[in-house]
């Protein structure tokens, strides 16, 4: 079997402080935080040298007595060690992090150049195993904890492996005292790891190492049909959230009142809506392990993340270190926007609160169960399902025979209502229903981010009622079906004259 031989580099800036707390009882905050870079050695640099370029060395500072040799960045590592227990417990958790990827993933990771104040690190490099067992080792002058010195042999041992795979591990102390790019992004890591600190007892790292086009311009894959501006999910019930119905993965969601006084308020703004995916969306997979691991809720109460802020690129792109902070039993966003940090999740308190909304979830599904049942006449007992697509999209077809879909000229940034003539058995002439846009049926941006051309939008009626229809709409791909409803404007009360009454 041909050995493969390792081709990518890593550079990493570690930077470490502490912050003493005061208030109560005082004490001393220690944490770190981490930003580097990978690439391959046989991949060549196309930009000039510059500041802040990266190179084999860094971020180019304008130091032109270094070494720098332009380099094309593949991925990018960000890293938070937030509690530690000393500065040194926070340093050589740091370097660990940083060293593991070349113990784990020995095949692709070649030489590590570490960039940092610590001289703690440097000693390291130049410690024997021998010297570090003996009684009343010193690093520097610090005699280290049980701990510590745990943590010390950890890292000789990764040492130890580099050493025999003929990988190398530089640290270079000079390079964190020229500024540039990498300390900054380092320091805004810092920032991270002291709000994690502050705001948590969270004491393990957290690292990422993902690709510089993701990392520049985090991808959520949050579905866009979706119009809301709530979340809702129970986190005691986590076997029923994974779970998948006829197929298909279920998120549940909905539009709360402007100044969101009271969640599950009947009003005529308030939507609810469900999305039934093929494909689980792992933004809020993710945020939903993350909140039942970080918030206790012996009571199942509801929760609420706010999708105004949770689909921002700053959730997206520490989604798999740090995403948000406990705060009482809310997670708010560790980024700082408009002097505040923004409520990610909140739980629903008192449980009164939510049980219009549970209500209205658990009703949709009976209309995706009736959908997936309809028979030929797109009918299903008392639900009827009708047609609109070609009031909302254009269907065109080139001369290749590639189908190609955009939304229907009429429905425009001013267009606030579709008319759409139903039946009801009690009535003697068609019913005509107002869709409200946003209300009654999904935003037009929603239906603008649809891609299937095969997409199809359906109203769905339910005429159990002598006096009255009540409708939603479904709006139906390949990958999902998304039912959207408003609150208390989906309903039609019949006419005397829709009766044949005067």
């Amino acid at each position: 079997m041909e050995e493969i031989t390792p081709t990518v580099n890593m550079v990493v800036y570690l930077i470490a402080n502490v912050l003493e707390v005061t208030g109560g009882k005082p004490k001393k905050l220690h944490y770190l935080g981490g930003h580097g870079y990978t690439y391959d050695l046989n991949e060549e640099g196309k930009k000039k040298l510059a500041k802040d370029v990266a190179t084999s060395n860094g971020y180019y500072t304008g130091n032109k007595q270094r070494a720098n040799t332009v380099v094309v960045v593949q991925d990018i590592v960000s890293m938070v060690v937030p509690n530690a227990a000393s500065h040194l417990e926070a340093v050589l958790k740091g370097f660990r992090e940083a060293i593991r990827p070349f113990v784990v993933h020995g095949s692709v990771y070649k030489n590590l150049c570490i960039i940092t104040p610590h001289k703690e690190l440097d000693a390291l490099l130049k410690l024997k195993r021998s010297t570090a067992e003996k009684e009343g080792f010193k690093l520097g002058t610090h005699i280290p904890s049980t701990s510590e010195l745990q943590l010390i042999l950890e890292c000789i041992g990764h040492l130890e492996t580099m050493a025999s795979l003929d990988k190398k591990v530089i640290v270079d102390l000079h390079g964190s005292a020229e500024g540039g790019l990498g300390n900054r992004k380092a320091h805004d890591q810092l920032e991270l790891a002291e709000v994690a600190s502050v705001w948590s007892k969270e004491t393990d790292p957290a690292v990422s190492i993902m690709s510089r086009k993701e990392y520049e311009n985090p991808e959520s894959d949050f579905n866009k049909i979706v119009s809301a501006s709530r979340w809702y999910f129970n986190s005691n019930n986590k076997e029923e959230f994974f779970n998948e119905y006829e197929g298909y993965r279920v998120y549940g969601f909905g539009k709360v009142e402007p100044d969101k006084n009271y969640y599950g308020k009947l009003t005529p703004d308030v939507t609810y809506s469900k999305l039934y995916s093929k494909r689980p969306i792992q933004l809020l997979d993710k945020l939903f392990s993350f909140t039942c691991e970080k918030i206790k809720n012996p009571d199942g109460y509801l929760s609420a993340g706010d999708l105004n802020n949770l689909v921002r690129k700053d959730v997206a792109r520490l989604l798999d270190t740090f995403p948000a902070i406990p705060q009482k039993q809310n997670l708010v966003s560790p980024i700082t926007k408009n002097n505040g940090r923004p409520v990610l999740i909140e739980l629903i308190k008192p449980v009164l609160m939510s049980y219009r909304i549970r209500d209205f979830l658990v009703s949709i599904d009976v209309t995706f169960e009736a959908f997936l049942k309809r028979d030929e006449n797109n009918t299903f007992g008392y639900t009827k399902f009708y047609d609109i697509t070609d009031q909302i999209y254009v269907k065109e077809e080139n001369a290749k025979g590639v189908k190609k879909l955009k939304l229907h000229p009429d429905f425009n940034q001013l267009k606030t209502v579709f008319k759409v003539k139903v039946e009801h058995p009690k009535a003697v002439r068609p019913v005509e229903i107002m869709l409200s846009v946003g209300l009654d049926i999904p935003e037009r941006n929603a239906f603008n981010s649809v891609e299937d051309p095969e997409v199809r939008v359906w109203v769905a009626t339910d005429t159990r009622n002598d006096t009255g229809i009540r409708y939603c709409t479904l709006v139906e791909t390949e990958e999902f079906i998304y039912i959207h409803t408003s609150a208390a404007a989906g309903l039609k009360i019949l006419s005397l004259a829709d009766q044949g009454r005067k």
